[in-house]
């Protein structure tokens, strides 16, 4: 079967070497109908889209934004040198609160000390006002201001730090490109979904609805960022200190960081390659027909994401370098022995046709192998793994395509200098054949040497932590690393999550005992720490309640509490409601039957905050007692649940891509035992990437999750090259160190250039701005080399101790 294919395969070599121009036509109409789409390509790095539409973190998720809009704000916070309550600052926090109200698009609404509300009892009754609107017209009128504001439980880590040293803005913002308010959703249900009483939509139902319409993009965020920086930019001063950060400030910074890390990924990759290829060959046609081969397979799968709607993220940004570099590496091995061919003297067709025969089978092989370990990705948890999972083999293949149709074509039509006939070995051959030598006639020592370094990879590898610190991606000295900490450090926490307690009734957070409980429940938020993970700040409806009991009881401290009396609850939230303040609308459900507490907490770990939560949630079930339901939800939930998913990706994914690979060598070498036997050297680059990022302390993480899979895939390539030559030549020989030697000298030459073009293109990571980006370039190039060392001498030691040894004669699976 093997040998009639390679028939075919060469006979398919000499039909294209002799009607280029057709083929070339075909290929080249195919890629522009695909280009077609790529103005529909988008980015995206929004938290809630790492998840699935039906997963239930997003559906819960999903439903909050429906009945309150967005979780996260943009934050900005100011120190001035001299304190904040002074009369010139204040007057510049009052330009730059309505300068955002008037230039920052998609807005909400601001809160800053300017307008942040303040209810004071009247002989009227219940005023709620801006605490800013009496103007401060002299220095004991700003003394008498910084008294009420650190008298004020709501603004501490919300627009004051504790000290009032520094002021922050809370900018909130669309959760949707087209924002239709939707303020009401009657009922949030035991089973953790709201019901609307007027259509019976159930939690997944508005989880669709939001679905429908577009949410904010980090496009959008960074229209936003970039108006506040123009805002701030006007302000700037030295003797204020400004950080802006908040999860859509982060995602912006993210998108942009992402769009300049591709463009210089992929344009380091073109330049190295070229360069690679040049030294390698020494001809044009080596350099611009491989280039040009794989960077039609890049713009095709590009097209392929932007026809299905897959948005590049932050996991699936290196898939077009990615390709890039296997690509070649396919390339390569086909130009390696088409120009073998030509030197021995062969003729152009004949020279093509050569190389299809040789390669053409281990190329197919390599490519469906490294696709379908990939293919393992495809139920992830996490969507971009899971569109890792498919976009990257459809790319793969496109590349296997355009290798076996376009690049023979384009070899036939390309002029090229007669070949110098010669027989010689080259240096590198007689180092490979040296090497292999080596390793047979010394396999035990050999295997030995391999053993040991996998120790020592698998006492690294169980140093390996779950990690996702999405900050840490970013280096410290970046403007958003600094300013995240900042808010952390001062404020308690730039990020937030949400709990959401449902009474099951219409009016139920008019009950004293029900808003108690929430009471405790916000106290227990901003005390409770596990995992490293602390509160700072809880907002709900039960400071609406305190500030309106203690105005309408002659503005006294000791009124400031939750009034016995279920009526007066509800007098006192009808009054407040009448003041003209909107606020109590976006801390309940329009029923009063659900209530919103949001909590800031620091921005950090994520991997700390699914057993916080898990651990708050338990806490807050006791207090509740059974007279309402809590859901946890928001940014933050995300991040937590995102390790959770990470953890059963990576098994699933690493076992399946193991079973998948293991079932195709068996079958394509033809015989149970060399097949495992030669999964060995494939597994030796995992445990040494793990191991690498053990003992250097790199987490595993969403974005290295795939690497695992992803360096099988890449060492299966070439072990695939070395065990299939080595099969022909160990039938026509018998003989092992023969056979390892004749594989060497023919495709061992292959194997080192395409092992240093996918190491060097996988370095190109270290240039770039993101930690994490760099050190999945180096741990994933490193291990390249060290799958290639392994193919090269742990292979040759393998087989030298397990081969039989047929007759000459015998054509059988030896």
């Amino acid at each position: 079967m093997l040998h009639r294919i390679e028939s075919a395969l060469g006979r398919w070599g000499r039909f294209v070497a002799l009607h280029p121009f057709r083929v070339i036509a075909v290929v080249l109409l195919f890629v522009g109908a695909l280009a077609t789409q790529l103005p529909h390509f988008r980015l995206e790095t929004e938290s809630e889209g790492y998840f699935h539409k039906e997963d239930p973190v997003r559906v819960d998720y999903d439903a909050f934004r429906e009945a309150f809009g967005r979780d996260v704000a943009v934050l900005i916070a100011m120190k001035p040198a001299g304190g904040v309550f002074q009369l010139p600052f204040l007057e510049m926090l009052r330009e730059i609160h309505a300068e955002i109200e008037e230039e920052v698009p998609y807005l909400v609404e601001v809160t800053s000390l300017v307008n942040v509300r303040e209810t004071i009892g009247t002989d009227d009754g219940l005023e709620v006002g801006d605490y800013l609107d009496d103007w401060p017209a002299d220095e004991a009128a700003v003394r008498a201001l910084e008294a009420r504001a650190l008298a004020n439980p709501l603004y501490r880590n919300y627009v004051i730090s504790e000290d009032a040293g520094i002021t922050a803005f809370v900018i909130e913002t669309e959760a949707f490109a087209k924002q239709e308010v939707i303020d009401d959703l009657e009922g949030f249900g035991d089973d953790g979904g709201f019901d609307d009483a007027a259509d019976g939509a159930s939690l997944g139902a508005a989880a669709d609805l939001t679905e429908e319409r577009k949410s904010i993009s980090s496009e959008q965020d960074g229209e936003i960022t970039a108006a506040l920086r123009q805002i701030l930019a006007r302000h700037e001063s030295p003797d204020i200190e400004v950080h802006l950060a908040g999860s859509p400030a982060f995602s912006a910074t993210l998108a942009k960081q992402m769009t300049g890390d591709m463009a210089l990924f992929t344009g380091l990759s073109v330049a190295l390659v070229a360069l690679f290829l040049a030294v390698l060959f020494r001809r044009v046609a080596a350099v611009a027909l491989p280039l040009l081969t794989v960077m039609l397979s890049v713009v095709s799968t590009v097209a392929v994401m932007a026809a299905t709607d897959t948005p590049m993220m932050p996991p699936t940004q290196i898939i077009p370098s990615f390709l890039l570099a296997v690509g070649i590496g396919g390339a390569v091995h086909l130009l390696a022995i088409f120009y073998q061919a030509l030197r021995r003297g062969d003729e152009k067709v004949e020279a093509i046709s050569y190389a299809l025969a040789h390669s053409g089978l281990p190329i197919i092989m390599t490519s469906v192998t490294t696709a379908g370990g990939l293919l393992s990705f495809i139920p992830a948890a996490l969507r971009p793994i899971s569109h890792f999972g498919y976009i990257t083999p459809i790319g793969i293949l496109l590349s296997l395509l355009f290798i076996l149709t376009l690049l023979p074509a384009m070899m036939a039509i390309f002029p090229m200098r007669q070949a110098e006939v010669r027989d010689e070995e080259t240096a590198s051959q007689r180092a490979l054949i040296s090497t292999g030598q080596f390793a047979t006639r010394r396999a035990p020592l050999v295997l030995g040497l391999w053993a040991l370094m996998m120790v020592i990879c698998v006492v690294g590898l169980m140093r390996v932590r779950l990690g996702h610190n999405m900050l840490e991606w970013f280096p410290h000295d970046d403007s958003m690393y600094q300013a995240t900490r900042f808010l952390n450090d001062e404020f308690g926490g730039a990020s937030s999550f949400e709990i959401l307690i449902s009474t099951g009734k219409g009016n139920g957070l008019h009950d004293p005992a029900i808003l108690r409980k929430i009471d405790q429940i916000a106290t227990l938020a901003v005390n409770f720490e596990a995992e490293t993970v602390r509160g700072a700040k809880a907002v709900s409806i039960i400071d609406v309640v305190k500030e309106s009991h203690r105005a309408l009881n002659e503005n006294r401290e000791a009124f400031y509490a939750i009034p016995d009396e279920r009526n007066l609850v509800s007098q006192e939230l009808l009054l407040f409601e009448n003041a003209g303040s909107d606020d109590v609308e976006d801390l309940v459900t329009s029923d009063f039957e659900t209530a919103r507490m949001t909590v800031r907490v620091p921005f950090g770990e994520g991997a700390n905050y699914a057993p916080y939560l898990e651990a708050l949630e338990n806490r807050i079930v006791e207090i509740l007692g059974g007279d309402a339901t809590v859901v946890i939800t928001g940014t933050v939930r995300m991040l937590g649940s995102t390790i959770q998913a990470a953890l059963q990706t990576m098994v699933t994914s690493y076992t399946t891509a193991l079973v998948v690979i293991t079932l195709l060598m068996i079958g394509l070498i033809g015989s149970l035992r060399m097949g495992l036997v030669s999964m060995i050297p494939n597994l030796v680059p995992v445990f040494f990437a793990l191991g690498v990022m053990g003992w250097l302390d790199i987490p595993l993480d969403m974005f290295s999750l795939p690497i695992g899979s992803i360096l099988i895939g890449l060492a299966v390539d070439d072990t695939i090259h070395f065990m299939h030559n080595f099969r022909r030549e160990y039938e026509a020989t018998g003989d092992v160190d023969a056979a390892v030697t004749q594989t060497l000298r023919g495709t061992g030459q292959a194997l080192l250039f395409t092992s240093c073009v996918l190491a060097t293109g996988f370095l190109v990571y270290t240039q770039a701005h993101m930690v994490h980006l760099f050190n999945f370039g180096m741990v994933t190039a490193a291990s390249i080399v060290v799958a290639f060392l392994a193919d090269v001498t742990l292979a040759p030691a393998l087989v030298k101790l397990t081969a039989k040894t047929p007759a000459p004669a015998n054509h059988g699976n030896g």
